[in-house]
């Protein structure tokens, strides 16, 4: 059973790739290959050949640590929503995950409130020149909100009925 995340991909995630990306995302930085291919019912050369291609196929992008960023004397989090109205968005989103302090960046399509900015920041006053750094490479912001609580969960529900998890 094939899963095709980008249909313009040429990447064809099977049962043992999806059950090797679900291990990945409880814990990536703490499992071994050999306790991965436990779980999915490989050899552990098998499952590092495996990630080396999820890797160079682009289906795995990175590893990241989850930073609490309060914990981190960032006590600032916000969220800008704006509007891009550049006809090259592709170069303003560029330009803004660039910014310091920006985390993420979402963009939608819609006309207006089209861009949604996370920022986190040590003082409000580096959010508001953030802002302004915003409205200078062509954002309007619309609407500000200060994040107070966020819950983010990856999407693993991939290959959970593949491994001995399920």
């Amino acid at each position: 059973m094939a899963l095709d995340p980008d249909p313009g991909a040429d990447v064809d995630l099977d049962r043992t790739d999806m059950a090797i990306l679900h291990v990945l995302q409880d814990d990536a930085r703490n499992i071994t290959t050999e306790a991965i291919g436990d779980r999915v019912g490989l050899a552990a050369s098998t499952v590092a050949n495996r990630i080396a291609n999820l890797e160079e196929s682009g289906v795995i992008e990175g590893y990241m640590p989850m930073i609490d960023h309060e914990n981190a004397g960032f006590e600032h989090r916000m969220l800008l929503v704006g509007t891009i109205e550049d006809a090259d968005r592709d170069a303003v989103v560029d330009r803004v995950s660039e910014i310091e302090n920006v985390v993420s960046v979402t963009v939608l399509m819609v006309d207006e409130d089209n861009v949604y900015v996370e920022l986190v920041s040590r003082s409000q006053d580096r959010a508001e020149r953030v802002a302004d750094e915003l409205n200078d490479i062509g954002i309007e912001i619309s609407k500000t909100g200060v994040i107070t609580e966020q819950r983010d969960r990856p999407f693993n529900h991939l290959g959970k009925k593949y491994t001995t998890d399920a």
